[in-house]
């Protein structure tokens, strides 16, 4: 009965605590599902991939424009000591109006249109990995902040024990009921808890200042985790590593790099292909005829040679992108292989701490300290008792957090339907 009160008596002060603290700092409770919103929203670098995704589609609009036809109009032979009489038309001025238009040859165009094209759908899928990291990033940032918030609760609730043991063990001390080595000892105890609570309160505020950066949120309220753990599960693994890597949007995103230094390579290729410029052309000259017509074409020689440094340079670029590629594809095959064992390695941990270690840590401190109150057992054994409670009840909240982010990493993916190259 004495026990029942006690924790009923506890439960109460750590309401008021919270309350307090609720009132010293106003708090903002967010779903996972929130901040996941919130991140393709607001995120800042995933702001830059969207104006990337916006410079690459002007380039497309640039990779259109072919060159333009010139305009000329040139008046000569004019002799200022013999410049006749009557308009101007029929004075002695050779004036020659003239249109010339460069025609590109060798699929320029097409590979400049295709380059562009690429790497517009390149930076979609850039777009599509920024929003997947930070993503990621947002949700192990949620989960630190539960675990944040779970071992600030841990924290109270054995500050408050200790500092009850210690301020009953004084009364007692006082009686002459207890030795003052019994009475120091939970006065340690206590101070040890109130360092450790003073760390906990730090440790919240880190993680609710990680989250809020994440969010890009200028509300003046400090995030909460309003979300219960997750009861998660190993999945099911039934596609292959090239299905699998299809859905990876760094890979894609790569993939579309390497095609874009491909069709670039052409189209450097292409320069070996001389432009042709054709000119048609209108002359008035009164002193000849008065309407004269004039066809003409004009290419440039000697090009080919010129062209061997960035057909060089386009072709390192295409086994640059080809290594990246290749890179991309490895890291994420051993991502993935790395991320299954490291939920595993959790899983099977929280659910030992769940159902085996707790369960005798509880245990094991009712047992001492029913012992204790027989006169079995020292003061010593029920403070090892508390704390071996109280580090697996924080291992127990960091087993959660442990399981929670190694689910997001291992199955958070993009949304690859909303990429339309």
């Amino acid at each position: 009965m004495k026990h029942v009160l006690s924790v009923t008596a506890l439960m109460c002060v750590m309401s008021s605590a919270a309350t307090t603290s609720a009132q010293a700092e106003p708090v903002q409770d967010w779903s996972l599902a929130s901040v996941l919103q919130r991140v393709g929203q607001a995120n800042r670098d995933v702001l830059t991939a969207r104006r990337a995704v916006d410079a690459a589609k002007a380039d497309q609009l640039s990779a259109t424009v072919t060159p333009p036809a010139q305009f000329s109009l040139l008046s000569q032979s004019i002799d200022t000591q013999h410049m006749g009489s009557g308009s101007l038309w029929h004075r002695p001025i050779d004036t020659i109006a003239r249109v010339d238009k460069t025609l590109e040859r060798g699929g320029k165009a097409d590979w400049r249109e295709r380059a562009a094209n690429v790497g517009v759908a390149a930076a979609l899928y850039d777009e599509a990995d920024v929003l997947r990291g930070q993503r990621l990033a947002a949700a192990q940032a949620y989960w630190d902040l539960k675990l944040a918030q779970e071992q600030l609760a841990i924290s109270e609730h054995n500050l408050q024990l200790a500092q009850e043991s210690s301020q009953a063990a004084q009364l007692r001390l006082k009686q002459g009921d207890l030795s003052r080595l019994e009475a120091t000892r939970l006065a340690v105890e206590a101070d040890k808890a109130a360092n450790e609570h003073a760390q906990a309160r730090l440790q919240l505020m880190q993680a609710r200042t990680a989250l809020a950066q994440a969010l890009a949120s200028a509300d003046a309220s400090a995030p909460q985790a309003a979300d219960a753990w997750p009861n998660v599960s190993l999945p099911d693994v039934k596609d292959s590593d090239e299905t699998w890597l299809l859905s990876r949007p760094d890979v894609m995103g790569a993939q579309r790099r390497l095609e874009q230094a491909q069709a670039a390579l052409a189209l450097a290729q292409s320069q070996r292909v001389t432009d042709v410029t054709v000119s048609v052309q209108f002359e008035h000259n009164p002193t000849v005829a008065d309407r004269l017509w004039g066809v003409g074409v004009a290419f440039p020689i000697g090009v080919d040679g010129r062209q061997e440094g960035p057909v060089k340079r386009a072709l390192i670029a295409v086994d640059d992108a080809q290594a990246q590629l290749d890179k991309v594809r490895a890291t994420s095959l051993s991502d993935r292989a790395l991320q299954r064992e490291a939920f595993t390695a959790a899983l099977d941990r929280l659910h030992r701490l769940e159902a085996q270690l707790l369960p005798q840590a509880r245990e094991a401190l009712q047992g001492a300290e029913f012992a204790r109150q027989q006169g079995a057992l020292s003061l010593q054994d029920v403070l090892d008792a508390r704390r071996a409670l109280h580090a697996a009840e924080l291992d127990a909240a960091t087993a959660h957090a442990d399981a929670a982010k190694a689910w997001v990493a291992l199955t958070m993916t993009s949304d690859l339907n909303a990429v339309t190259p």
